[in-house]
């Protein structure tokens, strides 16, 4: 099945080439580092991979992995500070923020497509004690390959009833590469229960709860309270920021905003959209709305003060205004959209929180939030106007939930510990061998 998979991949890769492409450059940045995502590598790169002694090679996806896996080096950094560490990421907006947060000597690299000769001359360069790869990349030729000679981990994993329908279905097909992972650390019992499902007793599978919590110590950021007064002013004002929002919730946001500001004047916006290149987009809906707003990247002379909404056309800076708001919405969770992303980081700062129900990715969390009566959920679109004016009336609520959201952070930190406590007998597991040599050389 693996011949055969390698055979299809470049018609498939061919047929996929646009969508990469334009998603390279609608996103940016992908200049630097492209041939790596092919296995090739640059001359420095190469030695300073080749230093490297059987590092631990940890990989990512995106931004969301890419954080929790750089809280995760960190801690392991802290516990064993000669061990050295490989990160690959995925996306470009991943690598940039992993770049930013990376102690010193940890190397970061693109991660190979998943094509024989790619992860094969990656592999010969790494040549990792230990693969753990984040939440759900399952990759048949990174597990395969490396699993032969090196323990294969998966942390902070989690598996939708979507994904868990479609391996069941597949099971003996699916089971044969699950079987290749030496342990799976999970979120959830009801995440450890999927993955039971298809390797059976066959691989120890376990619950470590989720890494988001220990995202706290790294969660430095820096003060834009200076901007905010250029972009808004001086005045009193109480500042909602609208993060990560995807198609139709910056509408929903701005006539929510212009809803709560008919009781509240001194109420400003920053609005934070999940992908920065649809800031032409977004600003089309401001626009449409009668709202003045500046971009982040304007320059001073170019900012109308007072602005009704500062628009963040930059990646990497949400929890910069998580910090510092007094009222925070979470997106991909209503609109239309599915899935959510992480209530934990305006959490982090003690802040009232507002989402949606539909955080399908987040299960776990907005469980443990939702027991604790920790955050704002909305069920329907229209509700979320209602609910702003009544958090921007309250000061008592706000901050009722902003300290119930900070104590479900602190409560549930550790599954970082806890995951290296199961990794760690790994690393010794399989020693250097002549046949290893060769098979990554």
């Amino acid at each position: 099945m693996l011949l055969l998979y390698n055979l299809l991949f470049p018609l498939l890769f061919l047929l996929y080439l646009p969508v990469f492409v334009t998603k390279l450059l609608r996103r940016g940045g992908f200049r630097h580092g492209f041939a790596e995502r092919f296995g090739c590598f640059a001359r420095t790169r190469k030695e300073a991979l080749r230093r490297l002694h059987r590092p631990v090679w940890i990989h990512a996806v995106s931004v969301g992995e890419a954080v929790a896996a750089c809280s995760f080096i960190h801690r392991w950094h802290e516990r064993q500070p000669q061990l050295p560490f490989v990160l690959s990421t995925t996306t470009t907006t991943g690598h940039a923020m992993a770049a930013r947060k990376l102690p010193q000597g940890v190397e970061l690299i693109y991660s190979p497509l998943d094509f024989y000769p790619f992860v094969k001359r990656t592999l010969s360069l790494v040549r990792p004690r230990l693969l753990v790869i984040f939440e759900v990349e399952i990759w048949p030729n990174l597990v395969a390959l490396t699993a032969r000679h090196a323990p294969v981990a998966l942390v902070n994993g989690r598996m939708s009833d979507k994904s868990a329908a479609g391996y069941a279905r597949y099971r003996r097909l699916v089971g044969r590469l699950f079987r290749r992972f030496s342990i799976f650390c999970m979120q959830s019992e009801a995440d450890a229960a999927r993955v039971r499902r298809v390797v059976e007793d066959a691989v120890p599978t376990v619950v470590c709860n989720t890494m988001k919590f220990d995202q706290v110590p790294d969660a430095r950021t820096g003060d834009v309270s200076q901007l905010l007064r250029r972009v808004f002013g001086e005045a009193p004002r109480l500042v909602w920021t609208v993060g990560s929002t995807h198609p139709g919730e910056e509408e929903l946001a701005a006539d929510a905003f212009l809803a709560a500001r008919e009781t509240c004047p001194a109420l400003k916006m920053v609005l934070v959209p999940r992908h920065h290149e649809r800031t032409a987009e977004v600003e089309k809906v401001l626009r449409s709305k009668n709202l003045s707003y500046c971009l982040l990247t304007a320059t001073p002379a170019e900012r109308p003060s007072p602005a009704d909404v500062l628009l963040v056309n930059t990646t990497g800076e949400l929890m910069n205004f998580y910090a510092v708001c007094d009222i925070a919405y979470v997106g991909k969770s209503l609109a239309g959209n599915h899935g959510g992303h992480n209530i934990i980081e305006p959490a982090i700062f003690a802040k009232p929180i507002m989402h949606g129900a539909s955080l399908e990715n987040f299960r776990l969390v907005a469980e443990v939030f939702r027991n604790e009566q920790a955050t704002c959920e909305i069920d329907r679109d229209r509700d979320l106007a209602p609910a702003l004016r009544e958090l921007c009336a309250d000061c008592a609520k706000r901050r009722d939930l902003g300290e119930r959201a900070r104590r479900v952070v602190e409560q549930q930190r550790g599954a970082i510990d806890r995951t290296i406590e199961r990794l760690e007998p790994l690393l010794n597991s399989q020693g250097q061998t002549p046949e290893l040599d060769a098979f990554f050389c």
